[in-house]
């Protein structure tokens, strides 16, 4: 960014560049980040001079007031580990913008975080404003647990631009910029995505907006395209690419009159060896790496080939992986040990965030088992009768396996349907027999599972018999209890969905 950012400077002869992140600037992330509560990443934020910001859905993982904690570096609390405590805690400096989330009880936007930012740029003597409207995904209910979201409402994304977009326009702004957490995608030269409705909606309530670039997140997918007059951008997910984008702006009129949009992939040192590192930010990386090097490079267990145990970005056709059907199984081996009974056991994928790496000597760590399960959900054990289970597993298929599920004790077949992707056929428990819909099952869940998580409404409010702990906990002792059998730690073979014609 700092090259893209000189070329600009070297082109335009202007200092008007900023830098701007659209939300999950937290969550789901190495150790190095998430055992010190993710200040390492703001550090890295703050050094890469990040200036404007809006909510993820992962700035809820630990309830907001804990974001906020990390975001204006506030003290930790007494509880805390020590790791975290004998952190830096410092502001990141970046300013949230978020103007659909509101508190229930005032209807104001949280820790006065503002819905709108006005930034005066100025060139050849002369002035314009830009306005930058923050949004939060209104599908926030669906992606954390219940009680870190109860406290809010979110608001519908186009309603709100529209609303801002008049107020900016009332003020003389008319070039404005939306940052938002909603996902979007360009494939096979047709863009579309939550993002695209959103602009569609804008674009009939409020035909006249000045929206020219809205920065999209959140899919974890590649786009660059045009919705109306506005461009859309996304970067893909985990730092694997940046947006890029170049706006001109009149000075009469305040209207955007061109907005250029790239975005780029970020090479590695290999494939890019001219690009030079920030020293700054690979100080802060050592650091973080030195801090939790003692507690990530402890060794675990050991698998019975030097291979690492791949998750969601090898997927078989079926959508399954190993990592995360070796996270099922963990899931319903502990309910077993526990004594709770377990008949099957279902976790979402987004929450299986890795491989597992497996070492050169065979030997699994700390570090590689809590990159693959970070979050700490609660596992809950649930009663389910056998058409719930049929609702839970068609539910994959009702948003063309957008989220999709890993299950252990049972297998099933699927065929094409006329009203969604794929329907369920036959469910076969373990032994091979037939999973009944008027029967009653034990199921391994997590807290944000049985919340309607990724929404999956069939696990919501089920009756809870008994709990066993955080999954990133029941990840390590799996692997603990597996290294003691004769052949070690094994991925699983990819056979429990069958497509049947």
């Amino acid at each position: 960014m700092t090259e893209a950012e000189s070329q600009f400077k070297k082109v335009t002869k202007s200092d008007n560049s900023l830098r701007i992140e659209a939300g999950d600037i937290v969550g789901g992330a190495p150790a190095n980040s998430s055992l010190l509560a993710h200040e390492s990443t703001m550090h890295v934020l703050k050094a890469m001079k990040f200036k404007i910001g809006t909510l993820g859905n992962h700035e809820f993982d630990q309830g907001l007031p804990e974001f906020n904690r990390i975001l204006t570096g506030g003290a930790p609390s007494s509880q805390t580990d020590s790791l975290v405590k004998k952190y830096a805690h410092y502001s990141s400096g970046i300013d949230m913008v978020v103007a659909n989330v509101i508190n229930k009880k005032d209807h104001k936007i949280p820790y006065g975080y503002k819905p709108y930012i006005i930034k005066t740029v100025k060139q050849n003597n002369k002035t314009a404003k830009i306005g930058i409207i923050g949004l939060e995904t209104s599908t926030l209910p669906s992606l954390t647990l219940y009680k870190n979201y109860k406290d809010y409402q979110v608001l519908d994304e186009a309603d709100t631009i529209a609303k801002y977009d008049k107020i900016l326009r009332d003020k003389g702004v008319n070039a404005v910029v939306v940052v938002g957490h909603t996902g979007v995608q360009s494939k096979d030269k047709t863009t579309s995505g939550p993002t695209v409705d959103i602009l569609q909606k804008l674009n009939k309530i409020d035909p006249n907006n000045n929206v020219g670039l809205y920065i999209a997140a959140h899919s974890h997918q590649y786009a660059n395209a045009q919705v109306g007059n506005t461009h859309v951008v996304q970067a893909v997910y985990t730092g694997k690419a940046y947006d890029n984008s170049w706006a001109y702006v009149s000075s009469k009129t305040g209207k955007f009159t061109k907005v250029s949009t790239h975005v780029y992939p970020v090479l590695s040192k290999k494939d890019d060896s001219e690009t030079k590192a920030d020293k700054k930010v690979v100080s802060i990386v050592k650091d973080a790496d030195k801090r939790v090097k003692s507690k990530v490079n402890n060794v675990i267990g050991y698998a019975g080939k030097a291979e690492t145990i791949t998750g969601r970005l090898h997927n078989s056709a079926s959508m399954e992986n190993q990592a995360g059907e070796m996270v099922a199984d963990a899931q319903l081996f502990e309910a077993q040990k526990a004594g709770l009974k377990p008949d099957f056991a279902f976790t979402n994928t987004g929450g299986v965030r890795s491989d597992l790496v497996v070492k050169s000597n065979k030997a699994i760590t700390w570090g590689s088992a809590i990159a693959v399960q970070p979050f700490g959900n609660i596992l809950q054990v649930v009663d389910m009768t056998g058409a719930q289970i049929r609702q839970a597993l068609n539910e994959q298929y009702d948003e063309d396996q957008h989220y999709y599920l890993q299950i252990a004790g049972l297998s099933y077949s699927y065929a094409k349907d006329e009203n969604q992707a794929y329907v369920v056929k036959d469910i076969w428990n373990s032994q091979g027999q037939l999973v009944a819909d008027d029967q009653t099952y034990r199921v391994v869940i997590n807290d944000f599972l049985h919340g309607a998580g990724d929404n999956f409404h069939a696990f919501k409010d089920t009756k809870i018999v008994g709990a066993i702990g955080t999954d990133t906990e029941t990840f390590v002792k799996y692997i603990k209890a597996m290294t003691k059998t004769e052949h070690k730690v094994v991925a699983p073979t990819l056979n429990r969905k069958k497509l049947v014609e």
